[in-house]
């Protein structure tokens, strides 16, 4: 399961550069605000691919109401960036986001970051899987009831929180969840009925609650460059932790060593068991346990 330390150093590497890069000072210009409002309903879709890319600002996900199938609204710099709003319902693929209008110098990130926002609204009802490629700025993103039958989610210089508030209407398949140099927060993970969940991270402080209705065993592997991170389990939850770290302390919370993994006490009598794997080079690693 670990990658090979060079490759834990170059995405660091990225992680670092690009935190840098949202924090250069932005060239003075006349800016240009636009909303933009793409919606449609649901009429018998059955499934939907949603693909997202936003640059910068903030970034609002919620289940919309029905009858809608979605909802984009978008406040942008038009001299900056153009919104993109491509829906085909034979395919039933879904693209929003923006796109820079300067593909040499990309988007000017400060003062975007605190004028640019997006909300979107998604369907409950329709099977869905959402790729979400979030650049720099703050995220709220809330899953709970959706139809998920996968989550890729991909964050830069962020704060990000992603929520599963309610259980997911279907089994999901995967959770893959990535983030860049900034803080990052899930909770109610176990609400989103996956098989496996997948979380890369590079420098910042990370949350990962596995709260929620299980009804299934799971997997989860979790990679951490330079950070904290903290990892949340109910008590009824059967929890295995096998870990290969460098240089990170990790206080295991009462689980009990056997060969080369951690477990929890009620390992062998759960009816719903998790098996974390980390892999961490420097930082902290610390383990809550909650009540659901």
């Amino acid at each position: 399961m670990s990658e090979p330390r060079g490759g834990r150093a170059a995405l660091l590497a990225l992680a670092l550069a690009v935190g840098a890069g949202c924090g250069s000072p932005e060239p003075s210009g006349a800016q240009s605000w636009r909303t933009v409002t793409s919606s449609r309903q649901a009429l018998g879709e059955k499934a939907l691919d949603v693909e997202v890319e936003y640059g910068a600002g903030r970034l609002v996900v919620t289940p919309a109401s029905r009858p809608l199938l979605y909802e984009f609204q978008m406040r942008y710099d038009e001299s900056q960036t153009t919104p993109v709003t491509d829906y085909d319902r034979a395919s039933g693929a879904l693209h929003l986001g923006m796109k820079s209008r300067d593909r040499g110098r990309g988007i000017r990130v400060n003062r975007v970051r605190e004028e640019s926002r997006a909300d979107l609204h998604l369907t409950r009802e329709v099977p869905l899987d959402l790729a979400l490629e979030f650049g720099a700025g703050e995220a709220d993103i809330d899953l709970g009831g959706l139809s998920l039958r996968s989550l890729h989610l991909s964050t830069g210089a962020s704060e990000t929180r992603v929520a599963f508030g309610a259980p997911n209407r279907i089994a999901a398949e995967e959770v893959e969840m990535k983030a860049g140099a900034a803080s990052f927060q899930a909770t109610g993970l176990g609400n989103a009925r996956a098989e496996r969940f997948v979380f890369e991270g590079g420098v910042g402080e990370t949350v990962l609650d596995f709260g929620g209705a299980w009804d299934r065993s799971a997997t989860a592997k979790v990679s951490l460059g330079l950070g904290s991170l903290t990892l949340r389990f109910p008590r009824e939850l059967g929890v295995r932790i096998v870990k290969d770290s460098f240089l990170t302390s990790f206080d295991d919370a009462g689980l009990v060593k056997r060969g080369g993994a951690y477990y929890s006490r009620n390992w062998e009598s759960a009816r719903n068991r998790l098996t974390v794997e980390v892999d961490a080079a420097f930082g902290s690693i610390d383990i809550d346990w909650i009540d659901r």
